[in-house]
C-alpha cells in the first residue's frame, strides 16, 4: 500500500508539471511562429481621396525579422487638402484575421508640408508584438500649367551664325486665327540658305516643315534644342508647330526672314534727256531690284519729295512696272519718267522719287521696311 501511494504521488507530480508547462506561453516568440512576410501591405487606399498612383517599397526582412522600415508614397491630385486624412485598409490590402494596423482607419492624420506618418502592423494573437512598419507620405501632383503653344523667342545668334554682325531677334509677331507670323530682318547680302535659329517656346514639343502646301499638324520633324541649319531662301518656307503635352493641340507659326531694304534702284541719280516744250516723251531711266527674300508688290503709293522748284504739283512723272504676280527675289523691273513739258515753263526741274516696298501678303510689316529713293533731274528746253 505504501509503495502504491508513493508511485501515485510521483505520477501526479509529473502530470502536474506537464500540465503547467502546456498552459504557459511558449518561450519562442510569436513572430517566430508566423511568416512576417504575410504581414506586408499590398495597397494603401485613402478614405474619400482618389490617388494617381501608390509606390510601395516593402520592409527589409532578414531571418523572419524586420531590419528596415518599408516606404509608401501616395500621389494625389494637386487640389487635395493634406490634412485630416485617414487610411481605408481592408482585408484586400492586409489579412486582418491575423494582423492589425495602427493608426486605424478611424484616425485622421496630417501630411501637410511633407510630413510622414509611421504605420505599424502587429500580430493580433498573443503579445501583439510589432512585426512590420511603413513610413507613409503623400505627394501632390504638380499644378498643371496651361500651355499657350507659342513661340516665345526666335534668334539667330552670332555664335551659331558667324556671318552675322550681331544676334538677330524677332522684329514683329503678328498673331492670326490659324497661323501666327514672326518677322526677322538680317543684313542685305546674308546667305539665306544657311541660318541656324535658336528657338524657345511655351509647349511640350516643337516641330517644323518647309513645304507650305503640307497639311498642318502632319509633321513629325522635331526641331532640335541645339538648333539646326535651315535653308530660308525663297521660295522655301519655314513653318513651326508647337504641340501640347497630350500631342493633341498645336499652334502654327510661319517664319519670315528678309531684309529691311528689299527694294533698291539700279542707279540712285539720273538725268532725263532734255525735253522740248510741248513734248510728252517718257524714258526708261533705271530699274528697281528685289534684293530681298520674298516676292515684292506695290506698297503704298509712290511719292516725291525735295522738288525744285516746288510748284505744288509734280512736274516730273515717275512710274514703276511690275510683273502681274510680283517681283521675285533677284529680279528687276523698269522705272520710267518724263516731264510734263506742256504744262510747265522752260527750266531745270529736280525731284526725289520715293518707292515703298511690300512683301506679297505681308502688308502688316510695311512700316518696318525702308523705301528706296531716286534723284531725278529734267530740263524743258525751247
Amino acid at each position: 500500500m505504501i509503495k502504491l501511494l508513493r508511485v501515485g504521488s510521483a505520477i501526479l507530480f509529473a502530470s502536474t508539471i506537464v500540465g503547467c508547462s502546456s498552459n504557459d506561453d511558449d518561450p519562442v516568440s510569436i513572430a517566430e511562429k508566423i511568416k512576417i512576410e504575410e504581414a506586408k501591405i499590398s495597397a494603401f487606399p485613402l478614405f474619400g481621396i482618389p490617388f494617381t498612383k501608390v509606390d510601395i517599397i516593402d520592409p527589409e526582412i532578414v531571418d523572419n525579422k524586420e531590419v528596415k522600415y518599408g516606404e509608401i508614397n501616395i500621389t494625389v491630385p494637386s487640389t487635395t487638402v493634406l490634412d485630416n486624412i485617414s487610411a481605408l485598409i481592408t482585408s484586400e490590402e492586409l489579412n486582418l484575421s491575423k494582423f492589425s494596423i495602427s493608426p486605424g482607419n478611424d484616425v485622421k492624420l496630417s501630411y501637410v508640408e511633407g510630413k510622414t506618418n509611421v504605420y505599424t502592423i502587429r500580430n493580433i494573437i498573443g503579445g501583439k508584438e510589432e512585426l512590420l512598419h511603413y513610413n507613409v507620405s503623400i505627394t501632390k501632383e504638380p499644378i498643371e500649367v496651361s500651355e499657350t503653344l507659342k513661340i516665345t523667342s526666335f534668334t539667330f545668334e552670332k555664335s551659331k551664325n558667324p556671318s552675322l554682325p550681331n544676334d538677330i531677334e524677332i522684329s514683329r509677331i503678328v498673331e492670326g486665327i490659324g497661323v501666327d507670323r514672326i518677322y526677322l530682318f538680317v543684313p542685305a547680302g546674308t546667305d539665306f540658305t544657311n541660318l541656324i535659329p535658336t528657338i524657345t517656346y511655351d509647349g511640350t514639343k516643337i516641330y517644323y516643315y518647309q513645304d507650305s502646301s503640307q497639311r498642318p499638324g502632319s509633321t513629325n520633324n522635331e526641331y532640335p534644342a541645339q538648333g539646326k541649319s535651315i535653308d530660308f531662301k525663297y521660295p522655301k518656307s519655314f513653318i513651326l508647330e508647337v504641340k501640347d503635352r497630350n500631342n493633341e493641340e498645336f499652334k502654327t507659326t510661319s517664319v519670315i526672314v528678309d531684309v529691311v531694304n528689299p527694294l533698291i534702284v539700279e542707279t540712285t541719280s539720273v538725268t532725263i534727256p532734255d525735253t522740248k516744250e510741248g513734248s510728252t516723251e517718257v524714258y526708261m531711266i533705271t530699274k528697281w531690284i528685289n534684293q530681298g527674300n520674298h516676292m515684292l508688290v506695290y506698297g503704298k503709293a509712290d511719292a516725291q519729295e525735295n522738288q525744285d522748284p516746288d510748284l505744288g504739283t509734280n512736274a516730273i512723272r515717275v512710274t514703276r512696272s511690275l510683273p502681274s504676280v510680283g517681283l521675285v527675289p533677284g529680279e528687276s523691273a523698269d522705272v520710267k519718267a518724263g516731264i510734263a513739258s506742256a504744262s510747265f515753263p522752260r527750266g531745270t526741274y529736280k525731284t526725289t522719287a520715293v518707292f515703298y516696298p511690300r512683301f506679297r501678303y505681308n502688308e502688316e510689316v510695311d512700316d518696318l521696311l525702308e523705301p528706296a529713293r531716286l534723284n531725278i533731274t529734267a530740263k524743258i528746253i525751247e
